[in-house]
């Protein structure tokens, strides 16, 4: 069957949508007129009534009636019908798309033959192309010559990176991976993916990436693991046309220390059948920062590097600045957790100006105007180095939207959220689902990967997911990430019938009662963070620094010193330079206030250590978030290569207590030894009790 463009067009939007669609939206959305589109409606009908669908018109607002499984089947069959225009877009996008992979120039007469258009159109998309590009690529067009794409190289791989969002290629990803025929793989194949990436180098590539996620240590979400494999594709793809980034800057010589870039190099090498060693330095600088980019998307809090120590203060001051706005409080602990979790590898992202897609933009300003923009003027407050873009700032208002919503939650039944777009989407989902239903209880959270391969959905009383799983053999609900009331008012008819049929629940005493290896385990937790508490409060000192130092390499080593004869298994001349690496690597400064908190975690450190340094006179340190601090107050701490989870939990929440209040920031400042040591009791005492109530 054919359909034309905007037929396509308007099938999409009505069966994006999870509310009726008014025909202006429509007009204003395609540029052209309302009676334009009721036009075009007759198609439309017709087209949906050769798959048992019909249009529903009601207000001057349209949408497509009919089943469930009918609209599935009608997603699928769309992107098969065959058509022969392109929309203004989708021309744009092909014409880019093409100047992109070719490294000659490209006559006009081609691409119009290709887009089955006049030259002057294709003239007209240029015009509108160059318009986009403003301070990014040039576009250079001559007589007898062609046209040709002026760009750094590392541009083309970002507008190629860009162009696969733009082109909502990620489910035909997600798909991609999850099946193994050839024929269901060409199915899948999306024509307006425009081809950008060879689906077989794909293939290899998330091949070699899967069994290096395997052995992580942290975890990934399904949304960083598909970009990475996209990044890691088109540069692949780019240097077997020849195209490459040879070398790093100067500046960026310290990312050889990174563990990553030697990771980078080994996948670059297992996808391109080559050894290590013949991967160009620019190469995998361009991976590391994507690697860096996906790592450690987890919430556990952990004292991993001086990027935790970054997030966590951040994000501290990031809630106190939003609660102030807004006059009311969070319940902090989740919403910091969640949020410390996004900022470290956001901050990875604005340190290189990396760009991030945020499918969610519009709806968010939308949702949450107010929220939005006080986030935003936060933020930008605290963290100078770089233009903040409002993608970045739509997922962390994702998380303060989520921490609104948690309130007055009840629970009958469980169920199974399946979210691609990361923590504050699928946290954002969960909550609203909740508050919307309080009926619904022990909500979980799994990846799509997860879910395709989870054997127990059928313990679940219902599962909600933001992206199309295909064909599965379960029921589940698809539903937009902010949640409409017809979609709440689906799930809440389908849990109604299902509450007629539920078998009697154990009483909470049988649900409480933990079986011996729990008990061990559960006391073998609390064993670590024990041990972790007395190390570090067996080594806790205040020290006031008499000869201070105003370089603070010299005001460092005075430190070590100090610590030196406290502990004799201290190295000196290694603590100190390991500090003063991971100084050049971020800001140890803690912005509006006269604190600096130093770490180090390595081999060379053999038991937790928490000491503080007050010094006479005020030393410059580099500010985490930009700019500098005339520190008073040094906080250090020291933790062993290998501690167990439970210790960096206990160190993590010692970064973070240090920016829980003015109160405490004045505190520490003050260096009063006595009061300080009372009060480090008293938060460590607390830690362990609730680590207990757990």
């Amino acid at each position: 069957m054919y359909i034309s463009a905007r037929t396509r067009l308007i099938l999409e939007q009505l069966l994006m949508s999870h509310e009726p669609v008014a025909t202006a939206d429509l007009a204003e959305y395609m540029d052209v007129s309302e009676r334009t589109i009721r036009r075009d409606l007759k198609e439309v009908e017709a087209v949906l009534g050769s798959y048992q669908l019909a249009l529903e018109r009601k207000d001057a607002k349209i949408s497509v009636f009919g089943s469930e499984s009918s609209r599935q089947d009608f997603k699928w069959q769309l992107l098969d019908l065959s058509y022969n225009e392109f929309t203004p877009m989708e021309r744009q996008q092909f014409i880019l798309k093409t100047l992109l992979k070719e490294n000659e120039p490209v006559k006009l007469i081609v691409l119009a033959n290709d887009l089955n258009v006049t030259i002057s159109t294709v003239s007209s998309d240029l015009t509108k192309l160059e318009e986009e590009l403003i301070g990014r690529a040039e576009i250079e067009r001559k007589r007898g010559y062609g046209v040709k794409l002026i760009a750094e190289e590392a541009t083309k791989r970002a507008l190629l990176s860009d162009l696969i969002a733009m082109t909502g290629s990620k489910n035909s990803l997600f798909q991609l991976f999850q099946r193994q025929k050839q024929d269901e793989l060409e199915m899948l194949a999306d024509e307006r993916l425009l081809n950008v990436i060879d689906h077989s180098l794909i293939q290899k590539v998330e091949g070699n990436i899967r069994a290096w996620r395997k052995d992580l240590a942290y975890e990934i979400t399904d949304e960083a693991y598909l970009t990475l494999i996209v990044h890691i594709s088109i540069s692949v793809e780019r240097m077997i046309s020849g195209n490459y980034l040879q070398e790093m800057k100067s500046e960026q010589a310290y990312f050889r220390d990174f563990p990553e870039f030697t990771v980078a190099k080994e996948l670059l090498a297992a996808c391109l059948d080559m050894e290590a060693f013949v991967v160009p330095d620019g190469e995998a600088f361009y991976v590391t920062t994507h690697i860096r980019g996906a790592k450690a998307q987890d919430e556990t809090g952990i004292f991993s590097g001086n990027e935790n120590v970054q997030a966590v203060t951040i994000a501290k001051r990031l809630i106190s600045k939003v609660e102030r706005e807004l006059g009311s409080s969070f319940q902090e602990e989740a919403l910091l957790s969640g949020l410390t979790a996004h900022l470290r590898p956001a901050l990875r992202r604005l340190d290189q100006n990396m760009r991030i897609h945020n499918p969610l933009i519009k709806t968010i300003k939308h949702d949450y105007p107010s929220l939005f923009k006080i986030v935003r003027v936060a933020f930008r407050e605290i963290y100078q180095q770089s233009d903040v873009p409002d993608e970045e700032i739509g997922y962390l208002v994702l998380h303060f939207g989520a921490a609104l919503l948690q309130k007055n939650e009840h629970q009958v039944f469980s169920g199974l959220v399946v979210c691609s777009s990361g923590i504050g989407t699928s946290k954002m989902l969960a909550t609203r689902l909740k508050q919307a239903l309080p009926q619904l209880k022990d909500l979980q959270n799994v990846s799509l990967f997860e879910i395709l391969n989870h054997r127990n959905t059928q313990h679940f009383d219902v599962i909600v997911s933001t992206i199309d799983l295909g064909k599965v053999d379960f029921e589940y609900f698809l539903v937009s990430p902010m949640l409409t009331d017809r979609e709440i008012s689906k799930i809440e008819v389908f849990l109604k019938q299902k509450e007629m049929f539920m078998p009697q629940k154990e009483t909470r005493e049988q649900e409480e009662r933990m079986t011996l290896l729990e008990a061990v385990h559960h006391l073998e937790n609390e064993q670590e963070y024990m041990n972790t508490i007395l190390a570090i409060l067996k080594g806790f000192q205040v020290v006031k620094m008499e000869d201070t130092q105003h370089d603070l390499e010299d005001t460092l080593r005075a430190v070590c010193m100090a610590m030196f004869a406290q502990e004799r298994e201290i190295q000196v001349e290694i603590l100190l330079r390991s500090l003063l690496e991971r100084e050049k690597w971020s800001g140890f400064g803690i912005p509006e206030t006269r604190l600096a908190l130093f770490h180090v975690r390595n081999e060379f450190v053999h038991q937790p250590v928490f000491q503080i340094f007050s010094l006479q006179d005020a030393v410059d340190v580099p500010a985490m978030g930009g700019g500098n601090v005339a520190a008073t107050t040094l906080l250090v701490l020291l933790a062993p290569e290998k501690l167990a989870p439970q210790g960096l939990e206990v160190m993590s929440f010692i970064s973070a207590m240090a920016v829980e209040s003015i109160e405490t920031t004045r505190l520490l400042e003050s260096g009063n030894g006595t009061e300080i040591t009372a009060f480090i009791i008293r938060k460590l005492n607390g830690f362990l009790h609730d680590m207990r109530r757990k």
